[in-house]
């Protein structure tokens, strides 16, 4: 059956449920769904039906399914069974804390394709540390092994997770990506999205009459506990406008310069006589401010810096990055960009295959494996170019190596192009200058460029065999 014919099929359903329980007033709604009226939820094939564990409303249920049984043929499945906790979805539905144990079968699927099921995940927990670290250190296996076995690091896997144009390769960060992913639920919440079934339960249920921003961290589940800590990284992004002042709270909502008023004035409520409850609204008048008379100090102080009233309905902007919320945005805020560098449009364009792009980022970054390396010191001092002895070095491979320099004599006659010969780093910052743009001598010139300075980095890394040089820890 289609997704959305099914979804049609159970609207009805929803409305035989409805008109039952509002034409019989023996239904009692389940004890934390009674505020926003919920009786069922619905994903994909699965619905869930809730109420007080009483006769009358577990009837009604009954009668419910079995009219709309009679109507679409469709009967409920029950010797379905299930407690917690179970798996839906591929997830573990839990009510403790997520253990090592639960996230296994990410770790295995990893095992069998890389990077899979890792995003779906961090969409909807906060995983622990110790997961994170098993999901990175089979990734860095996988870049520098190719596969999960333990393995060894030629680049450290924070710059490795760092973008291109700042030197790395670009790789998510995964502590940062899944608190990125995470911190969209907790948007919802501030944004106060009351059409979300579930930010409107939050609301009900979990704040009441707090906010995202004042409500304890030590209360509530597990997971509750770490999506709240996460509001802190997201304030310094996020800006009350003012508007009627009728969706904020006077004294929960971090609206004036200073912040939520009832962390910095606990007395705030006593010496106003402003309930803790009492919406923005109570202190505008015709958008103007309408503080009532105080003589106390604590409450002088709070009408000072009092930010515009701007009028209209109220609003909650995203002043980060990327000027409007997103996944990406956030991911900014908790992986803050760093220094960038000036050779990162080497390693782009459509023209560059991966394998040269890598070794050239490896060579840019000096850490390919030359017999200058400490840890390959015992392999001699033997080019594996040119075979004459001497100590193999970024700069012998690439500008005294007798074997690279014929090459590269031989290219630069094909291309008519001419580059500074003379030292890495000055090819580096030349060609980072010169080789912009879609120009056809640049093109032609990246063709055969990169492959002789990737094929002559390669050979510091495999020689002349299949079998890799040791590789350094880190």
């Amino acid at each position: 059956m289609s997704p959305f014919l099914f979804v049609l099929v159970m609207e009805v359903l929803t409305l035989i449920l409805l008109q039952r329980i509002e034409q019989n007033g023996g239904f009692s709604y389940h004890w934390r769904c009674d505020r926003i009226q919920l009786f069922q939820l619905g994903f994909a094939d699965d619905l869930l039906l809730f109420s007080k564990a009483d006769p009358n409303s577990v009837r009604l249920f009954k009668e419910g399914l079995t009219v709309f049984a009679e109507l679409s043929g469709l009967q409920a499945n029950l010797q379905r069974e299930g407690h917690l906790p179970l798996r839906y979805l591929g997830l573990p539905l839990l009510a403790s804390r997520l253990s090592v144990a639960d996230c296994r079968p990410i770790l295995q699927k990893i095992e069998r394709v890389f990077g899979v099921g890792t995003v779906y995940w961090a969409m909807a927990f906060i995983l622990p540390k110790h997961v994170i670290k098993e999901i990175e250190k089979r990734l860095r296996n996988f870049l520098w092994k190719g596969s999960i076995e333990t393995g060894y690091a030629k680049v450290s896997w924070k710059q490795v997770c760092r973008p291109v144009n700042e030197g790395g390769l670009g790789i998510r960060d995964i502590h940062a990506l899944n608190k990125s992913l995470m911190s969209r639920h907790l948007w919802r919440l501030i944004a106060q999205e009351r059409s979300s079934i579930w930010v409107n339960w939050i609301f009900h249920y979990r704040l009441q009459h707090y906010s995202v921003w004042t409500i304890s961290t030590r209360s509530g589940t597990w997971g509750w506990r770490k999506l709240i800590r996460l509001r802190d990284s997201l304030r310094p992004c996020i800006t009350y406008r003012i508007g009627d002042g009728t969706s904020f709270s006077l004294w929960h909502d971090p609206w004036h310069a200073r912040g939520a008023l009832i962390s910095h004035f606990p007395l705030g409520p006593q010496h106003t006589s402003l309930p803790t409850t009492a919406p923005l609204c109570m202190v505008i008048l015709e958008e103007s401010w309408n503080w009532p008379s105080v003589t106390n100090m604590e409450s002088i102080d709070i009408t000072h810096e009092l930010p515009t009233i701007h009028g209209g309905p109220d609003r909650i902007l995203w002043t980060g990055p990327q000027g409007s919320f997103s996944a990406a945005a956030a991911y900014t805020v908790f992986c803050p960009p760093g220094p960038t560098v000036g050779w990162s449009s080497l390693l782009g364009g459509t023209f560059k295959i991966p394998r040269h792009r890598f070794i050239l980022w490896l060579a840019i970054l000096g850490r390919l494996s030359t017999m200058d390396k400490p840890w390959l010191q015992h392999l001699g001092p033997t080019c594996v170019l040119c075979q004459e002895d001497v100590m193999e070095s970024h700069e012998h491979l690439f500008f005294m190596c007798s074997y690279a320099t014929r090459c590269i004599l031989a290219i630069r006659r094909v291309v008519s192009f001419h580059w500074p010969y003379s030292s890495w780093p000055t090819v580096i910052r030349w060609a980072s200058v010169r080789w912009r743009g879609k120009h056809v001598v640049v093109r032609r010139t990246e063709l055969f460029w990169l492959p002789l300075y990737t094929t002559c980095g390669g050979s510091a890394i495999f020689g002349f065999s299949n079998t890799p040089r040791g590789l350094r820890r880190t």
